[in-house]
């Protein structure tokens, strides 16, 4: 009997195209744990997972304060609406201070009639309703004129990205915004 390693390998017949000792190497591999074919394009589309949220991310910092606006000024409405009928005149002119209210609207409202006690539980909820409005709008005057020290987070994380550039991200879009009709 001759050696193995003198035989001529082309002399063996041929293997199936799917025998397992043809493909024993890859199965192998494959079950090692972890394992894939390609591992570049795992990491690719883990890069444009990560990209596109950074970017989505980006736009939203951007393009907030439209959106919030629209809520906190329907807010700011009902808020107005309870408070000047219901005691609470004070905080009913800060929100009108804020401009968020513009003054045509404020007189608008005020020539309303209507049952507004249903907006909120009492006056107490109403008051802390108009006071977050009130330091929102402090915090987007805050951030327009750049007093980066007085800013929460989110607010000087803006300011680095666009304020300091010179892109002053859009405050309120009519489109969007609530209107108060007479």
């Amino acid at each position: 009997m001759a050696s193995l390693f003198s035989k001529n390998p082309s002399l063996r017949p041929p293997l199936p195209p799917y025998s397992f000792e043809r493909i024993e190497k890859e199965i192998d591999h494959l079950r090692k744990k972890g394992s894939v074919r390609n591992r570049k394009g795992e990491s690719m589309m883990m890069a444009r997972l990560v990209s596109s949220i950074a970017i989505g991310a980006l736009l939203w910092l951007y393009f907030m304060d439209p959106f919030l606006y629209a809520y906190h000024k329907g807010d700011a409405i009902r808020a107005y609406l309870y408070l000047s009928h219901y005691g609470g005149a004070q905080k009913a002119q800060a929100l009108v201070a804020s401009e968020i209210i513009s003054p045509s609207e404020q007189r608008t409202l005020d020539r309303r009639n209507g049952a507004y006690q249903d907006y909120f539980t009492g006056p107490a909820q109403a008051a802390q309703t108009a006071d977050s409005i009130v330091s929102y709008m402090k915090g987007l005057s805050k951030l327009r004129t750049g007093q980066y020290d007085a800013l929460d987070p989110i607010g000087k994380l803006r300011y680095i990205l666009f304020v300091r550039m010179g892109l002053l991200p859009p405050v309120n879009w009519s489109s969007l915004d609530p209107a108060v009709e007479p």
